[in-house]
């Protein structure tokens, strides 16, 4: 008798995936729905963008789903000769999983990219649907962030919020000191549950993406142990950091509710190919997600955390599930296991909340909306209102002051001395630089811009 073996993804049946990938896509649909309302329809009926704005948020996310679509069908048609090239029915979701990570205003070009990279390097090259190690959309999502983050213009802001938020960007600030300011900004923590604030395609509809994680763990379509963990990791975790610095369960509920933790933790953490698929290996998944998550968002230089730490895990599966395998290990194994992690999850929280500290001194007039890397967007409080501005960094020093905004009465004095170059030219020393005559407010208040974007660039 021939043995044959065969890898995963560890369905029962074809018929069964189908309906597991149908759930997924319905789960979506609102998110989708969400998006294309928030970054296109509302911009469109304030006047911010045209018609190809309006639509700009499904033709994105279209684009992407077909190059996964088209990627995989060549790939099968004429690489592999495979007589039926799209053998499953969801060859589009590494497209479409990607594009819910992508700012609004991620060029079209770069969407073709990720979503190929996405497709090729994240699934095929390992064989296809059920043997990747890795979560082909996080891959993707990677590759373009660390490649052409940088060229993505405006941030995470669509055109609407482009030009009404002045407050800083959620994640984009240290956390201590920053978040009650971004809460207040975005009118509540009730924003941050319904949307209405900036981020990616798919992450900000929290609520949304509560009643899909409801769902799908009620029809039994997702590991919903994995979330659940995941999402309290970091809730206890932040907690106790809060605790140390004397603020209140809002600020774990800001971290639960910012960036794309939720949306990472219910699609992305839960794909059936590369997690665990024991019930203990599965908690112990999500605890590692929840300590890396919070030990990237506040030790290095990244806010976001959640795409390292899900591939940093995706790599130690095989090991996990080991550890978790109910006929290897006994109970009292498996108990020890859990107090250790809720060991380290605690002793994380108390060693950050040490770690990090509020500054005693903060500027309230000024704010970062967003940084990336050598750019950044701030404001700062003049004598009109506020003054927009993007500060880009080369060599540690300040190379570019491009005023994106401003309301001062007497701008062409500013101007007519070249004021900003001087600010470029003196930026080591701007105490010994003086202010312009008549606009004594405003030259201050960008003398004050360029001081405090230096100080949070050299932390």
């Amino acid at each position: 008798m021939k043995l044959v073996y065969e890898k995963g993804p560890y369905l029962k049946d074809s018929e069964r995936t189908n309906k597991i990938m149908k759930r997924v896509l319905l789960a979506l649909v609102p998110i989708i729905l969400f998006s294309f309302y928030k970054n296109g329809i509302l911009p469109f009926y304030k006047g911010y963008t045209n018609i190809y704005g309006l639509f700009q948020p499904l033709i994105l996310i279209l684009t992407a789903g077909l190059t996964s679509l088209g990627t995989e069908f060549l790939y099968n048609k004429y690489l592999l000769k495979i007589k039926n090239p799209l053998q499953g029915k969801y060859a589009f979701f590494p497209g479409l999983f990607f594009s819910l990570l992508m700012s609004i205003n991620t060029p079209l070009w770069m969407i073709v990219m990720g979503a190929f990279f996405a497709t090729v390097v994240g699934k095929l090259l390992f064989g296809g649907f059920g043997h990747n190690i890795f979560n082909p959309a996080l891959v993707g999502a990677l590759f373009i962030t660390v490649s052409y983050g940088a060229l993505i213009p405006g941030g995470y802001l669509n055109a609407f919020e482009l030009d009404t938020i002045t407050g800083p960007t959620a994640l984009a600030t240290n956390y201590i000191d920053s978040f009650p300011k971004v809460i207040e900004a975005f009118g509540g923590i009730g924003n941050y549950i319904f949307g209405f604030i900036p981020g990616t395609l798919g992450e900000t509809p929290k609520l949304l993406i509560i009643m899909s994680f409801i769902f799908l763990a009620v029809t039994k379509t997702i590991k919903y142990l994995i979330p659940l963990t995941y999402v309290g990791v970091v809730f206890i975790t932040t907690f106790v950091i809060g605790s140390v610095n004397g603020l209140d369960i809002t600020f774990p509920l800001f971290q639960i509710f910012t960036g794309g933790l939720l949306l990472g933790a219910v699609f992305m953490a839960t794909d059936p190919v590369t997690t665990p698929t024991t019930r203990l290996g599965q908690v112990l998944f999500g605890i590692g997600l929840g300590l890396l998550t919070v030990i990237f968002r506040f030790l290095t230089p990244y806010p976001e955390g959640v795409l390292t730490s899900i591939l940093t895990m995706n790599m130690l599966v095989i090991l996990i599930d080991e550890l978790g395998d109910q006929s290897q290990r006994k109970i009292i194994l498996k108990t020890i296991t859990l107090i250790i992690g809720l060991g380290l999850i605690i002793g994380t929280g108390f060693l950050i909340g040490n770690k990090i500290k509020s500054p005693v001194e903060v500027d309230n007039n000024y704010q970062i909306i967003e940084k990336a890397n050598q750019k950044y967007q701030v404001s700062q409080k003049g004598f009109g209102g506020l003054i927009k501005a993007e500060i880009i960094f080369e060599k540690d020093l300040i190379k570019e002051i491009n005023i994106m905004s401003q309301n001062e009465s007497l701008w062409q004095n500013i101007e007519k001395e070249d004021y900003l170059q001087k600010l470029i030219d003196q930026q080591d020393n701007l105490e010994a630089l003086d202010t312009v005559s008549g606009t004594t407010i405003t030259s201050q208040a960008l003398k004050d811009l360029i001081k405090n974007t230096k100080d949070d660039y050299k932390e």
